[in-house]
């Protein structure tokens, strides 16, 4: 998994798989589909798992914090957060996705000095601009909390939380680095384990000691370094080549700057598409509306699981796809792993539209006035699942800063919304502007994506999708009005299975193409392969 990828010209001989699905769906002639399409999911499948138990791990550690904390100050911590997230789109610059593009495309070439160069470029700059940015915010406090946010307790949070900067953007870019190795395990058990389980630990232990918000921003903080240390040890076991004690070959630094830059203003973008509105939130409303908010949004980003997994690894492989000339190969790719993505996120929304108030419930009774924000953010995820890899195949290729036209266009579009709806509807005035800009954003991707690179996330096995979702839906809605659903856990999370076996029950019953059992066996295969190593 984490060696440079050889060429492909052996791979399509002796394979026995049929190159294409059923039905003369255009597949590619030889066995190279097959063979994207088997990497594409086992490591979806790494991806998948860790993402699982991190999610699982982080829905019970929000919940925790969040009942003890209360809407009030788990708001402030939020704030203070999310200003350190923003501060961290500019000390990354990008270069996550200049690592991806880049040490991806120089590892699969054996051309270990380019990559190291690269490494070691990104990871400076981003060290240097993380000191800065902790002066900034230090500096800034005050300003923030009194005059900005009008909360006087904003102050001391950010003074500590700001040394979590250095840390944070090291996690980032080292993650970013294992990403484009290939290496998913480690860069989500870095990334997402050793933040989110320290966090919790330590946090408990300092609320018992009587803190309460310096007690989980000291946990953040802690826990970003757990993670920087863990990642670092990750990456330079992947792959040392990049901490080589040599110079590294010479780059062409300004096509990396440009595309890092292309992608920082596409990160910034999507930024203030998707967690501007917390920060908008704090400008009009109470800090409770930012604790309920950002509940709302982390139930949300479940729908975003299956895009999220699939996405990761198929960006480096169109990378190698897209520099091979192979565009057949991209759109059959493109459309197999949309019709999985979907399949797969339907459950989720479904269950969240029926059962979202219990869900809600268990951060705390405060919580489920959030609904009607959740129903439409989830929404919004759901159509997203539906397009979002085209942004994969832009982002990949010559046509990048389209990508970057769509998100700088639909974040003018989010923030207008979030400073107009926001004051008149409150928190469902924030999910209404970010699901406006993530459905409009989707449009242009489609658009753009068929008519600069023929592809489309769609073929014809995409109505047994739809009959799916129809189903799932429509029975969720209908459910929801007739019948009195029980709040508790275990119904909630029976409900999910229900949801799960029937959306794959129907699938099956509809026919699975031959592409789809590869795909089902890939990922099974892992499964019990995990099971079996217990």
């Amino acid at each position: 998994m984490t060696e440079p990828r050889r060429g492909q010209g052996d791979h399509s001989a002796g394979t026995g798989r049929p190159a294409g699905g059923s039905g003369g769906c255009g597949r590619p002639a030889d066995g190279e589909y097959g063979d994207y399409l088997s990497k594409a999911t086992k490591e979806a499948g790494f991806t998948f798992f860790g993402r699982i138990f991190a999610l699982f791990f982080g829905f019970v550690a929000s919940a925790v914090i969040a009942r003890l904390l209360g809407p009030d100050v788990l708001g402030v911590y939020v704030l203070a957060w999310t200003v350190v997230m923003a501060m961290t789109i500019l000390t990354t610059f990008g270069f996550e996705g200049g690592f991806v593009k880049y040490l991806a495309m120089y590892a699969a070439q054996g051309r270990t000095g380019e990559a190291h160069a690269v490494y070691r470029y990104g990871i400076r700059f981003g060290a240097w601009a993380s000191i800065v940015g902790t002066v900034v915010i230090i500096l800034l406090r005050r300003p923030l909390a009194v005059h900005v946010f009008k909360e006087p307790r904003l102050e001391s949070a950010l003074l500590f939380i700001a040394i979590a900067m250095l840390p944070y953007t090291l996690t980032r870019l080292q993650a970013a680095g294992l990403r484009a190795l290939k290496d998913m395990k480690h860069s989500i058990i870095g990334a997402e384990f050793w933040y989110r389980v320290p966090r919790l630990i330590v946090f408990l232990i300092l609320y018992a000691l009587g803190m309460r918000l310096l007690g989980v921003v000291f946990a953040g903080v802690l826990a970003c370094v757990a993670s920087a240390v863990v990642t670092f040890i990750f990456l330079k076991r992947t792959g040392p080549y990049l901490f080589a004690a040599d110079g590294g070959a010479p780059i062409l630094a300004g096509e990396l700057v440009r595309y890092s830059a292309q992608m920082l203003a596409e990160t910034g973008t999507a930024f203030a598409l998707l967690e501007g509105g917390r920060l908008i939130l704090g400008i009009f409303l109470a800090s409770a509306d930012v604790g309920v908010y950002n509940i709302v949004v982390l139930l949300a980003m479940l729908a975003t699981l299956f895009t999220f997994s699939f996405n990761s690894i198929f960006s480096p492989i169109i990378a190698d796809v897209y520099h091979r000339g192979r565009a057949d190969l991209m759109s059959s790719l493109l459309s197999a792993i949309t019709r999985w993505i979907m399949l797969l996120t339907l459950p989720v929304y479904a269950w969240l539209l029926l059962s979202g108030e219990a869900v809600l419930g268990i951060f705390g009774a405060e919580f489920v006035r959030g609904y009607p924000a959740l129903a439409i953010l989830a929404t919004a995820q759901m159509l997203d699942a539906t397009a979002g890899s085209v942004a994969s195949c832009l982002a990949m290729t010559k046509y990048q800063r389209f990508n970057v036209y769509n998100t700088l266009a639909m974040a003018v579009v989010s923030v207008g919304l979030n400073i107009w709806l926001i004051p008149r509807m409150g928190i469902a005035g924030a999910a209404v502007a970010t699901a406006a800009s993530i459905i409009l954003v989707n449009i242009a991707r489609l658009i753009e994506g068929r008519l600069l690179l023929g592809v489309m996330p769609y073929d014809r096995s995409t109505l047994k999708v739809l009959v799916t979702a129809v189903v799932l839906v429509g029975g969720a809605l209908l459910a929801r009005r007739s019948l009195d659903i029980s709040t508790a856990w275990y119904v909630s999370a029976a409900l999910l299975a229900l949801a799960y076996a029937v959306g794959l029950g129907l699938t099956a019953l509809m026919g699975i193409q031959e592409e789809d059992r590869h795909v089902l066996g890939t990922v099974l295969g892992k499964f019990s392969r995990l099971r079996n190593s217990r």
